[in-house]
């Protein structure tokens, strides 16, 4: 059975809604090093995009990094229900 992906205050989010992220999972965070690590680190208390919901309900956001020569570089984690606040009002729906 799909399980829909929560906020902190139980509130439903779906693939493309921005949320507010409190918090980083300290293992992620462990992994990262270098400018990965700066750039998955800058993420708390910004406003984030989710990017996947799986069935079981886990929540996958992401933020994007403009790099030199017009490239840009996108950083997607998991996040813990408690973690995020959905901002804004409608669905968005992915964008």
């Amino acid at each position: 059975m799909t399980r829909p992906g929560l906020d902190r205050n139980g509130v439903v989010v779906e693939i493309g809604d921005k949320v507010r992220l409190f918090d980083i999972r300290p293992s992620i965070l462990k992994r990262l090093t270098g400018s990965e690590h700066v750039d998955v680190s800058s993420m708390l208390e910004t406003e984030v995009t989710v990017f996947d919901v799986y069935e079981d309900g886990q929540v996958w956001v992401c933020l994007y990094f403009p790099r030199g020569s017009g490239e840009t570089e996108v950083h997607a984690i998991a996040v813990d229900s408690h973690a995020i606040e959905r901002v804004g009002g409608e669905h968005v729906g992915f964008v």
